[in-house]
């Protein structure tokens, strides 16, 4: 079993940039009767998941996904010696296409990977989360190797993205059509927006930046809240 993918529309975006993506997804919220989404409900994301755009819309894929996930859950380190051979690999692959290994963890998921992240110092590791107290402890002087963006979900007011982005961290945003400004006015103030869906590759963000990131999937139709309106 293979637990990192590496063929999908974000890992060749991040290809032509000189890096060779590897991403694990799990099956999102509690879908596989174990919860790896904590902040799923609160933040609104569990119905637009992007776990049901693309691939994941496949009965196959996501049967692949809750057996991976239950893996984890029931048989931990198993699901860690496959994950550790598949991180080795992508290193090799990456070395022979003269690229750079790059890991995202949390592809459909929220959980905590530390322990892996720490054996392997020289690969760049990077995800999003809902959590955001995840941005402070998981900091440069904790895992060096490890950059987090926080998702903004329904729950997430302007003046804590505001906050956020001040401390020089950046958040990701969900919005209905494709956002073309290069700035943004959260709480009285302008900050930078960078595009997300030109690249996955967000620890190439500048520091302090609104990710902007286009609704796909069941996030189209989606008015919870979670995702956004173009002004």
């Amino acid at each position: 079993m293979h637990l990192l993918c590496i063929q999908n529309a974000k890992t060749v975006k991040g290809q032509k940039k000189g890096y060779l993506t590897g991403i694990l997804y799990l099956a999102s919220s509690d879908e596989s009767g174990y919860q790896v989404c904590p902040m799923a409900k609160k933040a609104g994301c569990e119905g637009p998941c992007l776990d049901f755009a693309g691939r994941g819309k496949f009965e196959r894929t996501r049967k692949s996904r809750i057996r991976k996930t239950r893996l984890y859950f029931e048989h931990r380190e198993v699901f860690l010696a496959l994950l550790r051979k598949d991180i080795k690999a992508l290193i090799r692959k990456a070395e022979r296409e003269n690229l750079i290994p790059c890991v995202r963890l949390n592809g459909t998921s929220d959980l905590v990977w530390s322990e892996i992240i720490k054996e392997f110092p020289n690969v760049q590791f990077y995800d999003y989360t809902k959590i955001e107290l995840r941005l402070w402890t998981w900091s440069t002087s904790f895992l060096p190797n490890y950059h987090v963006t926080l998702s903004a979900g329904k729950q997430t007011s302007d003046g804590q993205i505001r906050d956020i982005l001040i401390h020089g961290n950046n958040v990701a945003m969900v919005f209905r059509n494709k956002y073309k400004g290069d700035k943004i006015q959260i709480n009285g103030e302008y900050h930078q927006v960078v595009d997300g869906d030109e690249t996955d590759l967000r620890f190439l963000d500048p520091r302090g930046v609104v990710v902007a990131l286009t609704a796909k999937g069941k996030a189209r139709k989606d008015y919870s809240g979670f995702v956004r309106e173009v002004a």
